[in-house]
């Protein structure tokens, strides 16, 4: 055996721990780098000399040859990576719609003074002290100045919800272009992966850059991940390849609608995003108005709803106050055309197509004829009529403030309240006659129906006295509005009667419901608030569970300074003994070649 061959195992030691510390430096000094993993030498015995065979001399063992690295493997667990990023489209999805509603609750601002909740009861306090104060002009200045204030704080909060709105589908844009840019890169990184894998080499380095990449793309979108022999990854977005080996498809918004749709580039057809930041951003913004998008809409429509909320709050209180402000009589009532007749006019403008698609909020106004006439504001409901010395009609008094009152009392304004009840087949007819009063005028209701068709009755309110009904034969069903205000309603059948206090929900072979204009908004906002409650509960566990599996990966991928310290410890004194046995054996070798021979000299 040569001394040679000694020198080549110290040779390979000394390389094989050389190339070890490489490795443990290169851990060191990526100790922080995001993505980055833990890379261990894979330490191999070298082919032993000689191979067992027939026609070699027997031997009376191998002898071995050193040691050598065969790979350098990332320490990585793969099904923990599928459920990081299996909870990062979860994480992503909560995060975007927690972000979108935390604004919505500031633009809301409830429930504080400053809110619209608070500008609305200052509202109706003005026609209440204007009820009480009728011929008063500071009041009715005050009332004109209430109204314009609520009227811009719907054009606020509803100006501030479209921008809004805006933002969130300026931002859909933006992932779009973050989902192009990582597709991208994916795409070029499988490219030098491939050439550096044929190779028979590891790209550890590019694999972290890849895996690190996929991460962040599965926060915004649901992606699938495919990899084959070669490392070579492919992604798949929604029913389409995103990326696959070298080659990436873009996605792209469509620029003519004012609300982007999220489509594939090559085909211009609309992409399914199921989960994620950019589902998130879709769910809160709302559909565009694309024919290729669902309708109905397949989105939850967060900031839409609100919009539609706040303007048919607005249509409410329009509409309801200018009704009753109409049937009133103001103070320039004494033209003699019309002064035995109410001359009110609209309090708010109001547009002449009244129907859901009308911005209510973002157009409300005051009527200009009662901003600058404050005598144009009706607020009597019936006034005193006189004589003067001539004979002639005069206005004896200013009223009795009962429609300043009726407006007030929108506040506790009862929306399509729903009434029903049965009663036994008698005759073949039934007879529906019932009378009530409305501010002092005496309504008459007689229909003959055939069982067991309804008996229409309209819409009221304001109801002045209780209202009785007597039903011989069929059940009828109808619609009602009354004011809240603790009167009771009395329904007769034939002996029996039943008294409903309005105040409250009473069902009787159906349901009387009241909805305030307060306890609308106020469930508005509640609905609101408990969305943004619950995407915060379900975004903190999404990120406790997310730093869980973090936690855990990086106990098994990431880097240890302790035990790369123990690592470098180890090899380095492993390297030293390589050294000194190659020392020893040059020394033997000193000794053969140029001491022996020497003997007798």
């Amino acid at each position: 055996m040569s001394n040679f061959f000694s020198l080549e195992i110290g040779k390979r030691s000394v390389l094989m721990h050389q190339t070890a510390l490489s490795i443990t430096g290169h851990n060191i000094a990526n100790a922080n780098t995001p993505g980055y993993t833990r890379q261990v030498a894979d330490i191999v015995t070298t082919p032993p000399w000689h191979a067992p065979s027939l026609v070699q001399s027997g031997k009376p063992g191998q002898l071995g040859t050193g040691v050598e690295i065969a790979a350098v493997n990332r320490v990585r667990d793969e099904f923990i990576d599928t459920q990081i990023r299996h909870e990062n489209k979860a994480e992503g999805y909560w995060a975007a719609m927690q972000n979108t509603l935390a604004k919505i609750e500031v633009i809301l601002n409830e429930p504080t003074e400053d809110g619209l909740r608070g500008v609305m009861d200052m509202f109706w306090e003005s026609w209440q002290d204007l009820s009480l104060h009728p011929e008063s002009e500071a009041v009715r200045a005050v009332v004109v100045q209430r109204g314009m204030s609520l009227a811009e704080a719907f054009n606020h909060t509803h100006r501030q919800l479209v921008e809004l709105r805006e933002d969130v589908n300026a931002q859909v844009k933006v992932k779009v272009n973050e989902v192009n840019s990582i597709a991208m890169q994916i795409a070029d990184l499988n490219k030098q992966i491939l050439a550096v894998t044929i190779s028979g080499k590891r790209p550890n380095d590019l694999l972290d850059k890849r895996d690190l990449l996929i991460d962040d793309l599965s926060r915004i979108a649901d992606v699938k991940v495919f990899t084959d022999k070669n490392n070579m990854v492919t992604l798949q977005l929604g029913d389409r390849v995103l990326v696959e080996g070298k080659d990436y498809n873009r996605l792209g918004v469509n620029t003519d609608q004012e609300m982007y749709m999220v489509i594939w580039e090559d085909t211009q057809t609309r992409a399914k995003i199921s989960s994620g930041e950019l589902r998130g951003l879709l769910d809160a913004r709302g559909r565009s108005s694309n024919p290729q998008e669902a309708n109905p809409s397949e989105y939850k429509e967060i900031i839409p709803n609100m919009i539609a909320d706040l303007n048919s709050l607005a249509k409410t209180i329009i509409t309801k106050t200018n009704d009753i402000h109409r049937s009133g009589y103001s103070l320039n009532n004494n033209d003699n055309s019309n002064y035995l007749y109410p001359d009110g006019r609209n309090f708010f403008n109001q547009p002449v197509d009244i129907n859901d698609s009308v911005d209510w909020a973002k157009f409300m106004s005051l009527n200009d004829e009662i901003i600058n006439d404050l005598k144009n504001i009706a607020v009597a409901a019936r006034p005193t009529w006189g004589k003067d010395p001539l004979g002639n009609l005069i206005k004896a008094n200013f009223g009795d403030g009962g429609v300043a009152l009726d407006i007030a009392q929108l506040k506790h304004y009862l929306n399509d309240s729903e009434w029903r009840i049965d009663s036994s087949p008698i005759t073949d007819l039934a007879v529906t006659s019932f009378s009530f009063d409305i501010d002092g005028v005496t309504i008459i209701v007689d229909n003959t129906v055939t069982p067991p068709d309804p008996a229409p009755i309209q819409n009221m309110y304001d109801l002045a006295v209780a209202l009785q009904e007597q039903i011989d034969g069929t059940a009828l069903k109808g619609k009602i509005m009354v004011r809240s205000n603790g009167n009771q309603l009395t329904f007769y059948s034939n002996s029996n009667s039943f008294t409903l206090d309005t105040g409250t929900a009473v069902q009787i072979s159906g349901k009387i419901n009241q909805v305030t204009t307060d306890d609308y908004w106020r469930s508005v906002c509640a609905d609101i608030g408990v969305l943004s409650q619950e995407s915060q509960r379900v975004l903190k566990n999404q990120e406790v569970l997310l730093n869980e599996l973090e936690n855990k990966r990086q106990s098994i991928s990431g880097v240890s300074l302790d035990e790369e310290m123990t690592n470098m410890i180890r090899f380095q004194h492993a390297y030293n003994a390589a050294a000194r046995f190659i020392t020893s054996i040059d020394e033997a070798m000193e000794v053969v070649i140029n001491r022996m021979g020497l003997v007798g000299r």
